[in-house]
């Protein structure tokens, strides 16, 4: 078994992993894992967002994808909010929030902040199960936004994990 076989068994293990993580919303979590080309595509995609944000740092985390064994995208699709009227979302009430105008950048808004905190649990276990077969897991939020500007994603909000053997390159926020 050479290293390539280990990152896409681990890659599968992790997203079982996150599908069954513990979650409020659990049904609005979208689990993406990139093939070889996919991830090219996406390095691609953070050089140009460099470029067309004029923010070198796409460009060094787009490095930092290219040269990652194997890729998992994790996001948070269209969500109904939590109903307790909480206020973290910003608005006064879940009603409010439900009737309020879509933002849309890269990333769609407003979003509850227990789906938010969803999300966190899911990559919390996925980076966890990367951990307990020993590879270096990484996070990027950067990577996350182009795979959505990409299409690679359909969800509102999403990040993508790294799963990495041994040493190579570091995230460039570390």
């Amino acid at each position: 078994m050479d290293e390539k076989d280990i990152t896409e068994i681990v890659s599968n293990f992790v997203k079982i992993t996150a599908e069954r993580s513990p979650t409020f919303f659990g049904e609005n979590i979208e689990i993406v894992l990139l093939d070889h080309a996919e991830r090219e595509m996406l390095a691609e995609e953070m050089f140009q967002l460099s470029d067309e944000f004029k923010d070198e740092l796409y460009s060094l985390e787009g490095d930092f994808i290219e040269s990652s064994d194997k890729i998992v995208l994790i996001g948070l699709e269209d969500h109904p909010p939590f109903d307790i009227d909480c206020k973290a979302c910003g608005y006064e009430t879940c009603e409010d929030y439900q009737e309020a105008e879509e933002k849309v950048d890269i990333f769609e808004g407003p979003n509850c902040v227990f789906a938010i905190l969803d999300l966190g649990v899911v990559i919390g276990h996925a980076w966890n199960t990367i951990e307990n077969y020993r590879l270096r897991p990484d996070i990027s939020v950067k990577a996350g936004l182009a795979a959505k500007h990409l299409g690679l994603i359909e969800s509102r909000v999403s990040l993508a994990v790294t799963i990495n053997i041994g040493s190579g390159k570091s995230h460039p926020e570390a």
